[in-house]
């Protein structure tokens, strides 16, 4: 999948999450960075949505959640986990 199609992906399960939840916490958007900006959005949710997005893309990713880095934990917007996620599934072509 391409980085655009990932993310749209992503905005989809997270908007199908946020009304779930019954939170209007925010608009998600290419800019959104849940961990930070959804209430949300917990940790416990960022390893299920990474689990769900594995099996979606068929791939996988290496990591416990996609939604911050490896190196530092520093969060990552839905623009920047649909890039990274792109190159591990070969989307990034």
């Amino acid at each position: 999948m391409s980085p655009d199609d990932i993310e749209k992906a992503l905005i989809h399960m997270l908007k199908e999450f946020q009304a779930g939840a019954e939170d209007e916490s925010g608009e998600v958007l290419p800019a959104t960075v849940p961990i930070r900006d959804l209430g949300f959005f917990d940790s416990l949710l960022a390893v299920e949505t990474t689990i769900a997005l594995e099996a979606r893309l068929g791939a996988s990713f290496g990591a416990d959640s996609v939604f911050w880095t490896k190196e530092n934990a520093e969060p990552l917007s839905i623009a920047q986990i649909a890039q990274r996620l792109a190159k591990v599934s070969g989307g990034d072509k």
